[in-house]
Order: C-alpha cells, then sequence, then structure tokens
C-alpha cells in the first residue's frame, strides 16, 4: 500500500509538470464564467448541471492523463511494484483522488462565492448542509464516473488514436442525452443499459427544491458501482494490452 501512495504522488508530480491540465483548467473558468454570470440560480439545479459538466470534462481528461508517463518509465515502476495490477490500480486510485480534487473545487467556488462575493445574492436561499453534502457526492461520483470512462479508451488500451476519440465522444454524449433517447424510445432501454447513465441520475434532482439524502445516495451508489465495474475493466484491459 506504502508503494501505491508513493505511486499516486508520483503520478500528481508529473501530472503537474505537463501540459495536460491546462485545456481542462480554462474550460472550468470557463464554465464557471457562463454558469455564475446571470443571479440568482437554483442551489440543487446548478450541483446537479456541474455534475453533468463534469463528468464531460474529466472524460477528456481520463483519455490524456493516461499518456503522461513514458513507456520506459512505466515499465521501470511495473518492475520496482512487481504487479502490473498495482500499477494501473495505481492510475485508477490518482483519477479519483483527482476527481475529488475537481469536487471539491467546483462545490467550494459558488458556495464561498455565494458568502463573500455576490452578497448571498449568487443562489436563491441560503445553502444548507444537505446542499453542500449532496452536491459534493454528485459531483464527485459523476467526476470519477467521467474519468473511469475516459480511461477505457486511454492510447494504452485503444491505440487508434480515431477510433478512441470517436467511440469515446459517442459514449460521453450518449450519456449525457440517454434520458431523453429513452424517453423517447423506451426500448431502447435494453441497449443503452451499458452506458453510465448519469443523464437519468442527475435528472432526479433537476427540479428539486433540495437534496434529499436518499435519492443523493442512491445515486451516489449507481454512479460509484458503474465506476468501479469501468475501472475493473480499464486495470485488466491495460494488463492484457501491455505497451
Amino acid at each position: 500500500m506504502k508503494m501505491i501512495n508513493e505511486f499516486v504522488r508520483y503520478q500528481y508530480k508529473q501530472y503537474l509538470l505537463s501540459s495536460k491540465w491546462v485545456i481542462p483548467f480554462i474550460v472550468l473558468l470557463a464554465v464557471f464564467r457562463v454558469m455564475y454570470s446571470i443571479l440568482p440560480i437554483d442551489v440543487v439545479s446548478n450541483f446537479s448541471i456541474m455534475s453533468l459538466v463534469l463528468f464531460l470534462i474529466m472524460v477528456g481528461i481520463g483519455m490524456t492523463c493516461q499518456g503522461i508517463e513514458p513507456e520506459v518509465s512505466e515499465q521501470i515502476i511495473i518492475l520496482r511494484m512487481q504487479s502490473e495490477r498495482k500499477y494501473y490500480i495505481g492510475q485508477v486510485l490518482f483519477l479519483g483522488t483527482l476527481s475529488g480534487i475537481v469536487a471539491v473545487i467546483c462545490l467550494c467556488y459558488p458556495v464561498i462565492g455565494h458568502y463573500c462575493w455576490y452578497g448571498k445574492m449568487l443562489f436563491t436561499r441560503n445553502i444548507h448542509v444537505s446542499d453542500i453534502i449532496g452536491g459534493l457526492l454528485l459531483m464527485f461520483a459523476s467526476s470519477f464516473l467521467g474519468c473511469m470512462l475516459g480511461a477505457i479508451f486511454s492510447p494504452r488500451t485503444i491505440r487508434e488514436s480515431k477510433i478512441r476519440f470517436t467511440v469515446s465522444i459517442a459514449c460521453a454524449l450518449i450519456s449525457l442525452v440517454r434520458i431523453g433517447i429513452v424517453a423517447e424510445v423506451p426500448i431502447s432501454k435494453y441497449i443503452l443499459w451499458i452506458v453510465p447513465p448519469v443523464s437519468d441520475v442527475v435528472g432526479w434532482f433537476m427540479k428539486e427544491e433540495y437534496f434529499q439524502m436518499g435519492k443523493i445516495i442512491g445515486a451516489f451508489f449507481i454512479l460509484m458501482v458503474y465506476g468501479i465495474v469501468l475501472a475493473a475493466i480499464k486495470v485488466e484491459w491495460s494488463r492484457i494490452r501491455k505497451f
């Protein structure tokens, strides 16, 4: 476990030294600019929409950040860890903690802004503890799921770039509009179950005034199960594909 923790910290250093975080960071700033330009906004629906945005951004991060490590360095690290599985599990943990950091930032920005920058005028009401807990769980689960979906289509697992980008974008977009497709064509749910139901789950909260803990726990569980399944596929697929 100590070796995996050291590897996760090493991955952070490598990621920060690379330029792969720049574009997602700029996109996130642009999202903040757009989402908080018209006041006031509803707390629950805002956090729900941000969860969908984070899902999409993190798909891109999951795809690109797997390429920060040169193949030679990967081979050396795997030899030191004496386990390919530990190495790829370490990558999943890195993406998981990165998802947590991004979720905290996206929650803290509007919460702090509501009280410090906007004079309690950003949201239509004051923020409750349930809003913070519900928003954080929903944003983290959506971010983690997006990261794992992107990681499935990393260069290490699918080497053909055109196929990789086409399939990943298609999966991400279908995930975002899945609720609409199923509503129009109910029979499609028997096919689209394989696609992460992020739009279905987040849709539970779009018209809610407050987060209900029963619903938020159910949503967190569903999204995390999909994310963990994708993480397991990513680990085993990477072991099979090798370099």
